[in-house]
């Protein structure tokens, strides 16, 4: 792999991860406190690397062009296991994609102050945009997520400057552990790069340089959702009128928080367009998984190579359930965090990493994180059927 390609794939697999992890994560992460979350960060970023790199070699080692992951689960889990899996994943491939249309929607209606009856028009045009660049040749996936990225970068960092001028350090000293179980499916799916893995790979011709984009694209993401978690906490408070808790209710990104504290108009204007281009540069990168992905099962399990239908199934069901649930962005993440991403990428890979450990330590490391992400999926369901209740409140 030239040193060109490294650095556009690295800026694929960032650019997969920004969307959720800058626009989600400092809601739910604010009332842990800086300190915990930078914490469970930099622990998940770790665990969600170890099982992308089980993935991997998995997908390298039979380096054939349709591979993808129902087939690899179907290897290893059979084809109960397969199904099971494939829907599920289609689960997170949705939940996804939905809340990246739903938030983008948004966004766009607050930056143009667009009034509400041309929301499903807003939503239908964002939708033509996005899934056309998503179905493109990795090439020009290449050429566009690279310009992305660069608009991403300046606005980053204007953002960042902006916002510096209003942090109160002290909001970081702020700790409060028992909330952090909260913000652990938010920050989980802003570490997921698994997805575009199959279709990377293939691009790679299997190479076993493709650690080398993976690793430089997950320190890229974690820099800036540090930088951008040290902006959102120390700028927005946690109650008010205008504060998480109001982000957290209404479902909205925090930079329209931020935006409404500093006052801006031009962070407004600086804070959309990051937003809508982070969620831009993850929908690429995904709508182009999820391609790939159905066709595995299309081609593998049906024998059926119809482009058309392919493209209908992988993106008429996020766009209407954006248009039905409009508010569906952080509730879209949650379950995606909480459930789907929990188990696909990280208590199966780890089960696989398990069953071909040849070594003790290898085998202890596997068992470590199986034992982690089922005590994460416990958490959430015990979360999401009352029995534990540790959601914000107004204080």
């Amino acid at each position: 792999m030239s040193k060109k390609t490294i650095f556009f794939m690295a800026l694929l697999i960032t650019g997969n991860m920004i969307g959720a992890g800058i626009l989600a994560v400092p809601i739910v992460a604010g009332f842990a406190g800086f300190y915990p979350s930078l914490f469970a960060m930099f622990f998940l970023c770790a665990a969600m690397l170890y099982t992308g790199f089980v993935l991997i070699r998995e997908i390298n080692e039979e380096k054939q062009d349709t591979f993808n992951l129902p087939s690899l689960y179907g290897q290893h889990f059979g084809v109960s296991g397969k199904w099971i899996t494939s829907i599920a994943n289609m689960t997170i491939f949705y939940g996804v994609l939905t809340s990246y249309l739903a938030g983008s929607t948004q966004l766009t209606m607050i930056l143009f102050n667009i009034e509400s009856s041309f929301e499903p028009l807003v939503l239908l045009t964002i939708f033509v945009l996005f899934t056309s660049l998503a179905v493109s040749s990795i090439t020009i996936i290449e050429r566009y997520n690279s310009f992305f990225m660069l608009i991403l970068a300046v606005a980053f960092l204007s953002l960042i400057g902006l916002g510096a001028t209003e942090i109160e350090t002290s909001r970081l000293s702020n700790v409060d552990w028992k909330f952090l179980p909260v913000a652990v499916p938010m920050i989980v799916a802003g570490f997921v790069f698994h997805y575009v893995m199959p279709s990377l790979c293939k691009a790679s011709k299997w190479s076993k340089e493709i650690y080398k984009p993976v690793l430089i694209g997950m320190a890229i993401a974690l820099f800036m959702n540090i930088l951008w978690l040290i902006v959102g906490i120390g700028v927005v408070p946690k109650f008010g009128e205008v504060s998480l808790l109001d982000a957290y209710v209404t479902g909205v990104p925090v930079t329209v928080e931020m935006s409404k504290i500093l006052g801006s108009e031009i962070f407004l204007v600086v804070a959309s367009i990051f937003a809508i281009v982070a969620i831009t540069t993850s929908f690429i990168s995904i709508g182009m998984a999820l391609k790939d992905f159905l066709e595995d099962i299309f081609t593998n399990s049906f024998n059926l190579q119809n482009r058309y239908l392919l493209f209908a199934v992988a993106f008429l069901p996020p766009l209407f359930i954006s248009y039905l649930y409009a508010d569906i962005f952080l509730k879209a993440l949650g379950f995606v965090g909480g459930f789907g991403v929990v188990i696909l990428f990280g208590i199966l890979p780890s089960i696989i990493a398990y069953k071909r450990a040849n070594t003790k330590i290898s085998k202890l490391i596997s068992r470590f994180f199986i034992l982690v992400f089922c005590a994460m999926l416990v958490l959430t369901l015990l979360q999401t059927f009352g029995i534990i209740d540790i959601a914000p409140a107004k204080g």
